[in-house]
C-alpha cells in the first residue's frame, strides 16, 4: 500500500509539470550541474543515454522540455543504480527516492535505455 501511496504522491508533485513528449531532454549531470555526464532526447517512446554511468554514481536531473531553456528546468537529486540501468530521483516532497525507469514506463510508456560503448 505504501507504494501506491508513494506515486499518488509524485503524481500530485508533477500534475502539469511535465508531458514529457518527444523533443524532451533530460541531462544527467553532478550535483553541482559541472560537468555534465550524459544527455538524451525523449524520442517515440524512448530515452536512449549514450554513455554508461558507474552504479551509484551521484547527479542532477535536469528535464527541460520542449520549448524551455535549461535554465527554467527542474533538477532533482538522484544516483544511478546499483545495476548502472536506472537513476533513483528524488523528488521534492516525496520521501523515498523513485526509479526513473519505472516511473516512465508506467506513466509515459517510455523506455529508459543506457548504452555505453560497445552495446
Amino acid at each position: 500500500m505504501s507504494g501506491l501511496i508513494l506515486w499518488l504522491l509524485l503524481m500530485q508533485t508533477l500534475t502539469g509539470t511535465h508531458n514529457l513528449d518527444s523533443g524532451t531532454v533530460v541531462t544527467l549531470a553532478a550535483p553541482d550541474l559541472v560537468p555534465v555526464y550524459s544527455s538524451a532526447k525523449v524520442e517515440g517512446k524512448r530515452l536512449v543515454f549514450e554513455e554508461s554511468l558507474e552504479p551509484e554514481t551521484e547527479v542532477r536531473v535536469l528535464i527541460i522540455l520542449p520549448g524551455t531553456s535549461a535554465d527554467s528546468a527542474e533538477a532533482p537529486y538522484g544516483r544511478i543504480g546499483p545495476t548502472g540501468d536506472d537513476i533513483f530521483v528524488q523528488f521534492e516532497g516525496v520521501s523515498q527516492a523513485v526509479s526513473l525507469r519505472k516511473w516512465l514506463a508506467e506513466e509515459y510508456g517510455i523506455e529508459l535505455i543506457f548504452s555505453g560503448p560497445g552495446e
